[in-house]
């Protein structure tokens, strides 16, 4: 296994720089190659972080992270997430053991080890079943795999993305684009498609003042990329969708670029994100987004497994956290 010695002399960096990089530490000032060249490297050697984290309870609960170690370095929702969690079990005094993407097997070995586990992210049947045998105290935060037998905290994204479209239909939009991303789940390669993309299609296929939007679905990945990419190809249409709803803040900061490069006229076309990330103010516009609480979600995630720890469980319990829009200056008011 890696260590952050060799990930060190390898990049031509400290220890200490590496450590920070890779535990995210934002305080710290790196040039973008040298991140870059850290994280490339700790993949290559197939890094994976000290799994333990050191409390002083008697409880001991698994911490499933459904991406890579190095994938989470990039992604500031589901670390975000991990902290709200590992935060309240550190608060409680609940040891935890975590566990990611390229390790996750290694928690079928430690099943006498939990007292519950708590997923994080989207996973397979499967994998879903899998982690129910380590543990009947099992939550899943952010999506849950079968409603009917899994606890699990989650955004409304269904109802965030009806709260979007009828924003856009009030400001004068009535033909709209969708750009997002589809999952594939675990060693089976399940496809996960989300609330959000099955919203927008059920909406514009019901609401005849949509009809003129539903060939407007763009699918890539959840990144900046494929914003680029999709708004690229929506600029050029002879009749393009007036507002874009793009399925992560990151993918809307790449549709606003392409905007800003290839539109004639940026204000032809309206943007919606989600997540709120903390950059999002500072996009050009800065961009009206549905804010996932995420802090909220992985700390309600976290007292939902100690309380069934605690206490058992009849039934699941499903917890739906409500999002909220909020307004900046990338969606156009075209009535005017």
């Amino acid at each position: 296994m890696a260590t952050i010695k060799e990930i060190a002399k390898k990049a031509n960096v400290s220890p200490a720089t590496v450590s920070r990089v890779l535990n995210r530490d934002e305080t710290m000032s790196v040039k973008p190659e040298t991140r870059e060249r850290i994280l490339r490297i700790a993949a290559q050697l197939k890094y994976v972080p000290r799994r333990k984290v050191r409390l002083r309870g008697k409880t001991t609960v698994a911490l499933v992270q459904w991406i890579s170690s190095y994938e989470e370095v990039e992604d500031p929702y589901y670390y975000a997430l991990r902290l709200a969690v590992e935060n309240y079990f550190l608060k409680h005094k609940i040891d935890v053991i975590r566990y990611y993407q390229e390790n996750m097997s290694e928690i079928l070995e430690n099943a006498d080890h939990v007292d519950g586990v708590i997923c994080l992210g989207k996973f397979s049947l499967n994998q879903a079943a899998r982690l129910h045998k380590v543990a009947k105290a099992l939550v899943f935060v952010d999506a849950n795999p079968n409603d009917r037998l899994y606890n699990s905290v989650s955004s409304d994204l269904g109802q965030a993305t009806s709260i979007a479209m009828d924003y856009l239909r009030e400001k004068g939009h009535s033909k709209l684009a969708y750009i997002g991303g589809r999952e594939l789940l675990g060693p089976e390669q399940e496809v996960y498609i989300d609330k959000r993309e099955k919203t927008f299609i059920e909406t514009v296929n019901q609401v005849d003042a949509l009809k003129s939007s539903r060939d407007q679905v763009y699918i890539g990945d959840f990144d900046a990329q494929t914003g680029y990419d999709m708004m690229s190809k929506i600029i050029v249409l002879n009749n393009p969708p007036t507002a874009i709803i793009c399925a992560s803040d990151s993918i809307a900061m790449g549709a606003l670029r392409a905007i800003n490069e290839q539109a004639k006229d940026k204000k032809t076309f309206s943007v919606i994100g989600y997540n709120d990330i903390t950059s999002a103010k500072f996009f050009t516009p800065p961009l009206t987004t549905m804010r996932i609480e995420q802090k909220y979600m992985g700390e309600t995630g976290a007292r939902l497994l100690r309380q069934i720890i605690q206490r058992g469980s009849v039934v699941p319990v499903r917890i739906s956290i409500q999002t909220r829009l909020i307004e900046r200056d990338s969606v156009y008011d075209i009535r005017k």
